[in-house]
């Protein structure tokens, strides 16, 4: 899976008599660390800063194998427009946002869009935002519009299992993924309970409120460092929540003792995305996990991760030294890309089996 990002992010120019629109792009991975290995035809279009606004200018790009960035001008000398303009680039054809998955089931899309942030009309070399916004539209349709950082922060910055594991959750509430009973009975409970749900990592908080957007009547509280609240309180006021559903952000150190909003809540779901790859705080990790357990001995814990190295195990043996045991193991294979992202299902070894209420046919039923 690749990104098309903004190497210079759009900015207004002057060359003699001529007003250009400019900007620099790039397709990579989540890591930057390889390109885009195959041709594509790429569309530019400048655009009303609306979310539904008009469209002024239009360009194809070709990309081609071997690539590394693509330089973008738009004349807008004799154009009439309306400012802030904003940039959208993604391959050619594609739908006004990206499908978490593409035309194979449950495969995400091989380049993931751009949109830039507003280009005011300030005067020469004025520079948008470094950030970009991805939008997804999962199979409810309701659009989920995630910000994230164009710059060094891996904090405030979209990965792949975060995006996976948001459309794997999106394809079990629809029918789409089966045969995965603890989770499924425990997203079912939101038909006649609270789902109260916390994820841990959250970075740009796409788990999450792509959740609460899904389901009705759910509870997400975000939690990451400090660091990441400025990016993450911007989606949430993005976000369009599905009937009853709600999310916050709450900062959270797993070094430190759990804060007392989060230690007072009975959570359903413990989530967290692409946090294993770092093997030196797999154990605060799996204390925080563990904790969190051991106040919602019922919850089920959700691990997506996309193995960057084989020292990532050492989470996987804390987990089953903390009592923690694996329901389930599913693996989402990604386009142009030999690593798929892998989703465990936890629960504590002593998790209480009573039956739940409900049935998981009325799952897919989204408000």
């Amino acid at each position: 899976m690749h990104y098309v990002r903004f190497l210079k992010p759009p900015y207004l120019d002057s060359e003699g008599d001529r007003n250009l629109v400019k900007c620099l792009i790039t397709i990579t991975t989540d890591l930057g660390e390889s390109f885009y290995p195959q041709d594509v035809p790429l569309a530019a279009t400048l655009r009303s800063h609306d979310p539904d606004g008009d469209i002024f200018l239009r360009r194809t790009l070709p990309w081609s194998q071997g690539m590394r960035s693509i330089p973008l001008a738009f004349d807008i000398t004799n154009s009439d427009v309306d400012w802030p303009l904003r940039v959208h680039i993604g391959p050619k054809n594609s739908p006004f946002s990206d499908h978490f998955e593409s035309q194979h089931p449950g495969a995400p899309p091989a380049v993931i869009s751009a949109w830039s942030g507003d280009i005011q009309k300030a005067g020469a070399d004025s520079e948008s935002p470094r950030m970009v916004e991805r939008r997804f539209t999962p199979f409810s349709d309701r659009i989920i519009s995630i910000w994230e950082e164009t710059g060094e922060s891996i904090a405030r910055h979209l990965w792949d299992a975060g995006v996976v594991l948001a459309g794997f959750l999106d394809r079990v509430v629809s029918l789409q993924e089966k045969d995965l009973p603890i989770l499924e009975r425990t997203l079912v409970s939101a038909t006649y309970k609270r789902l109260n749900v916390l994820e841990l990592g959250c970075g740009c908080g796409i788990v999450g409120i792509a959740m609460a957007q899904t389901i009705p009547d759910c509870s997400v509280i975000l939690t990451d460092t400090p660091e990441v609240e400025e990016i993450v309180t911007r989606n949430i006021s993005n976000m369009n929540p599905a009937i009853s559903s709600a999310v916050h952000f709450q900062p959270l150190n797993w070094e430190a003792e759990l804060p007392l909003r989060v230690r007072e809540r009975t959570l359903d779901m413990i989530v967290a995305a692409d946090c294993t790859y770092n093997p030196d705080s797999a154990q605060d990790l799996v204390r925080t996990i563990a904790a969190l357990v051991s106040r919602s001995p019922r919850a089920i814990v959700i691990i997506s991760m996309k193995t960057r190295h084989p020292s990532e195990a050492i989470f996987f043996e804390l987990l089953s030294a903390a009592n923690l045991t694996q329901a389930s193991h599913s693996s989402v294979a990604l386009p142009d890309d030999d690593t798929p992202v892998d989703i465990f299902v936890y629960h504590s070894h002593d998790r209480p089996m009573t039956r739940e209420k409900g049935d998981s046919s009325v799952l897919g039923k989204v408000q």
